[in-house]
């Protein structure tokens, strides 16, 4: 670490920050992204807009936008965490004789059903006016061409909860929708409350996530010609600041780079040699289990071979799995996560004629039978009832030695979940075999041979 003292005169300091402050009232600031990019506003926005509410996209804000766009338009829908969420753009109608197109629809509810339970439709008008009965024409639309599984239109008479909301500049007129369905929402309103989500997001989110959220509000504030001048005694302090600590700044800057690519490399040397480390132990040829590593370290699966049927020789497997993933976040927290994983958007987990979709009927059995076994390995999370991670039980990692840690807390792991130590592997088989036969009619191919055995 480098030795090097700064020392300002504090009458120069304070000179030089009131000179900056007067030139930059008078400078041009730099350009936001979208002041830049080529197309009319409004595509722009909408692009965006469907980027920052899909908790599914990789921004890592996951729903927190989402929750605050829908206060902002006054749509209260709870634990949007636990429901499955599309968002579509450009959405053509259904209806017959009809070809109208909005903006943006957002859809959402179990993924365990073939139809959404409730819709948001957003038409959003930054510069030009609405189109000729734009809006009533989407207020009388009943089905649209939104992809939800395997299913391909959305029907308005299955939705329990609606909500058409037309978004446009503070002064612009209000829709001309004749039958008085949709509401108006300024870009001003939505500006409000991402400001909140941002202005307490330094460190809860990704940096670059919060750059970008941050030239998103900057773009909508010139674009509703909002007052964003600077709060002058906050930047003097915080220039003050970072010259007292310039040269702390500076290292910490270089080291947290390191780190960075650190965690990184331990995160793949972990995914590249967790499966060496198991097999030099367990017995999965003879005991007919399997691993299979990613190239995304989120995604490390053990399973018996057995669970992995294709019941309506779709190439497309029920994927019932252990998982583990060592992720630079997981390393970060010191925890090693393990679950029993049942992903909830795959064709074969869905409703087949009149009898229940896998998911279902698996998850309730579960919910009766499995409660035990889980609260014998101290499971940390069960979430028996729904599909996705059922069972879930986090492991300490030793800060001193996180690569030995890690190898040591998944053999734990793997022994708990999978191991004849625990009754896990049996009672999940039996659930297993008999949603199976209820399900598809038919016994699954193959056999369960037990639990993962140890070489002797």
């Amino acid at each position: 670490m480098s030795n090097q003292t700064f020392e300002f005169e504090p009458e120069r300091l304070e000179e030089f920050i009131e000179r900056y402050l007067e030139l930059d009232r008078h400078s041009q600031r730099p350009s936001g992204v979208f002041s830049i990019l080529p197309g009319p506003r409004e595509e722009k926005y909408q692009h965006m807009l469907k980027y920052l509410l899909d908790p599914q996209k990789p921004h890592g804000f996951n729903d927190t936008l989402l929750e605050a766009f829908f206060e902002c338009i006054g749509f209260h829908e709870y634990n949007l965490s636990g429901q499955h969420i599309e968002i579509d753009d450009e959405v053509w109608t259904a209806d017959e004789g009809s070809s109208g197109r909005i903006d943006l629809i957002i859809s959402g509810g179990n993924a365990l059903v073939d139809h959404p339970r409730w819709a948001v439709f957003l038409e959003l008008k930054v510069g030009a006016d609405e189109g000729q009965q734009q809006t009533t024409s989407y207020a009388n639309t009943e089905a649209w061409d939104v992809s939800w599984f395997e299913s391909d239109t959305l029907s308005l008479e299955r939705l329990e909860e609606t909500k058409y909301i037309y978004v446009k500049r503070e002064a612009a007129d209000e829709p001309d929708d004749d039958t008085g369905t949709f509401e108006s929402v300024s870009w001003a309103d939505i500006v409000g409350h991402f400001e909140k989500v941002s202005q307490q997001s330094m460190f809860d989110f990704p940096n670059r996530s919060v750059i970008q959220l941050t030239d998103f509000i900057q773009a909508l504030k010139t674009t509703e010609n909002m007052d964003s001048s600077i709060d002058e005694g906050e930047l003097n302090e915080r220039l003050n600041l970072y010259f007292e600590y310039k040269d702390l700044i500076q290292e910490v800057q270089q080291a947290n780079s390191q780190f960075e690519t650190d965690f990184e490399d331990l995160s793949t040397y972990l995914r590249d040699n967790w499966e060496h480390k198991l097999r030099d132990k367990y017995d999965f040829e003879g005991s007919g289990w399997q691993t299979s590593v990613s190239s995304n370290p989120k995604w490390q699966k053990i399973r018996p071979r057995y669970w992995a049927q294709d019941p309506l020789d779709q190439s497309s497997t029920i994927e019932l799995f252990y998982r583990h993933s060592p992720t630079t976040e997981c390393l970060r927290e010191q925890t090693l996560r393990f679950r029993l994983r049942l992903p909830p958007a795959r064709n074969v987990h869905t409703q087949h004629g009149d009898s229940t979709s896998f998911n279902e009927l698996f998850t309730e059995k579960c919910t009766e039978k499995i409660k035990y076994a889980a609260e014998a390995i101290d499971a940390d999370e069960t979430r028996l009832g729904s599909a996705s991670a059922l069972i879930l039980k986090e492991y300490d990692l030793d800060p001193d030695n996180l690569i030995g840690s890690y190898f040591s807390r998944l053999d734990t792991a793997v022994a708990e979940f999978c191991g004849s130590q625990t009754e896990l592997p049996i009672i999940i088989n039996d659930i297993f075999e008999e949603t199976y036969r209820e399900v598809f009619g038919k016994q699954p191919v193959g056999e369960f041979h037990g639990p993962l055995t140890e070489f002797e």
